[in-house]
């Protein structure tokens, strides 16, 4: 599993819906959607929940509130939908992930047992990254194709094929 493919109007979304949040404070949820043979697509997010803890260096999701949104998105799509990943905020820096943020994506990893697509927004732009769970490894992925529709993320085997995928 190599790729994720997210919709254009939910990577808009959820810029959009971070952009308007308290910008001091990082903030983050579930991503929600399809598990491919080759790959992940992002179809949804959860938002920040009142019970999340956040400060300008940290994001505590509060798994209740999340879990009970995701559980109805699984409902409503009769079982379609899943739990494929997480994403947060880095407002104060980069958008490179952390040693903290690295070592929850191996942990979560490893509960699901399937591999994981972890977001990081900032400023300066996006990370997004695979965690694999057997054998552990995080896989960067960058933008290698996009449209009015959705964006591809995957290994680039070079710099020059990046693509600017929120346009």
């Amino acid at each position: 599993m190599t790729y994720v493919l997210v919709e254009k109007s939910t990577l808009l979304s959820l810029e959009n819906k971070t952009e308007g949040q308290s910008a001091q404070n990082e903030q983050g949820g579930l991503l929600l959607g399809y598990r491919k043979k080759s790959g992940l697509q992002i179809t949804g997010f959860t938002l920040p929940q009142r019970s999340d803890l956040a400060s300008p260096m940290i994001f505590k999701r509060n798994s209740e509130g999340h879990a009970q949104l995701a559980l109805k998105a699984w409902g409503e799509s009769r079982g379609t939908v899943d739990w494929i990943g997480e994403w947060h905020t880095h407002p104060a820096g980069n958008s490179a992930p952390s040693t903290t943020d690295i070592a929850n994506w191996v942990r979560l990893s490893e509960h699901t047992k399937k591999p994981m697509v972890f977001l990081i927004l900032s400023k300066l732009g996006w990370y997004v990254g695979l965690q694999h769970h057997s054998p552990k490894r995080l896989v960067p992925l960058q933008c290698i194709e996009s449209n009015s529709n959705a964006a591809l993320f995957g290994k680039c085997p070079n710099d020059h094929q990046k693509v600017k995928c929120t346009q």
